[in-house]
């Protein structure tokens, strides 16, 4: 729902996104989802369109990088078992990824495993993007499996996300996956952000950007605070870099802890990677609330049905994507 929401207005300028909503005369934050897109008719992947996301087309939840990255960690586990290996999951993304639905590192990455580089080597060679967020957007199914067990989930997090990455960008997947799985059973979001800093190296980059993040939670108390803060601490910062965008993960998920809805809405609205970022923490708050907690509006329009770019799978159900994820897990 967070990446549906998002995915419309992706990387739109924040303060184009406001004025962009005024002039749909909805209320902003959006608290559904877009009735328009400012770029309906442009194709996203291979097989949809801009306007696939909002409300009046949306009829199905349309192909994303978001969603299908993780419903590939689903195949990969079902395919090679918990115990994959990262040549494993190279081996996936030859068998599935249409290199044209790749970006940065993925499509570096992707690129230099067709052309004979290993897997271990794949993402350090000529590769300039290996700390954006791909990595993190990837993490998702790894806790899924492994709810209660951030341990578990953030070391399968890291044989996915060291095909691809390395330096924050490795340590965000690893982090974000041990966030959603302890989400599940921590008692407060505080607590699950915290205890996902036990998983990635202390005093890396990227925990000292987190602690920050948190630190400065109790003053972000909307949308504008947190695209400010993360302006100002890291103006020449690249838009889709993993660490910027994890602050503001950090915070819409606690500015959301209460509502859903509040979450993903606060989150697109701080621009940066948005439909990244929001579909971030709406694992963290699906995990943490469970599907009591989360509006039916958000999911009732995709009438059960994923669209897909993977090679040779053009569709998948929900309900079936769900009960897989759940076998895996017992």
């Amino acid at each position: 729902a967070g990446c549906a929401l998002g995915a419309p207005v992706e990387l739109f300028d924040f303060h184009f996104l406001e004025e962009y909503a005024g002039s749909l005369g909805i209320k902003y934050p959006p608290s559904d989802y877009w009735p328009d897109s400012p770029r309906a008719d442009i194709p996203r992947y291979i097989n949809g369109y801009s306007r696939d996301f909002t409300k009046k087309h949306m009829h199905f939840l349309p192909a994303d990088d978001d969603i299908i990255y993780t419903i590939l960690s689903l195949l990969i586990l079902e395919e090679y078992g918990k115990h994959f290996t990262t040549p494993d999951v190279a081996e996936a993304w030859l068998k599935y990824l249409p290199p044209e639905c790749t970006f940065t590192a993925e499509r570096i990455t992707l690129k230099n495993l067709m052309s004979g580089i290993a897997p271990h080597e794949a993402g350090n060679v000529n590769n300039p993007d290996k700390e954006l967020i791909g990595a993190a957007i990837r993490c998702d199914g790894w806790a899924y499996i492994n709810p209660g067990d951030p341990e578990k989930a953030s070391e399968m997090a890291e044989r996915d996300a060291i095909l691809s990455h390395r330096g924050s960008g490795l340590h965000s997947a690893m982090y974000f996956a041990a966030v959603i799985s302890s989400a599940f059973t921590e008692s407060t979001i505080e607590n699950a952000l915290g205890t996902g800093l036990r998983y990635i190296p202390d005093g890396s980059y990227f925990s000292e950007q987190i602690k920050w993040a948190l630190e400065l939670s109790s003053s972000i108390s909307c949308f504008r605070d947190a695209n400010h803060a993360v302006s100002n601490r890291f103006p020449d910062m690249n838009p889709v870099h993993s660490v910027n965008n994890a602050c503001l993960v950090v915070w819409g998920s606690l500015l959301g802890k209460d509502d859903f809805t509040r979450g993903i809405s606060e989150t697109v609205a701080m621009a940066y990677d948005n439909d990244c970022t929001a579909a971030t923490v709406g694992s963290i708050l699906g995990a943490h609330m469970g599907i009591e907690g989360i509006p039916c509006k958000w999911y009732l329009p995709w009438n059960n049905r994923v669209i897909s770019y993977l090679n040779g799978i053009p569709e998948f159900s929900i309900d079936d994507i769900i009960s897989r994820f759940l076998a895996l897990g017992n």
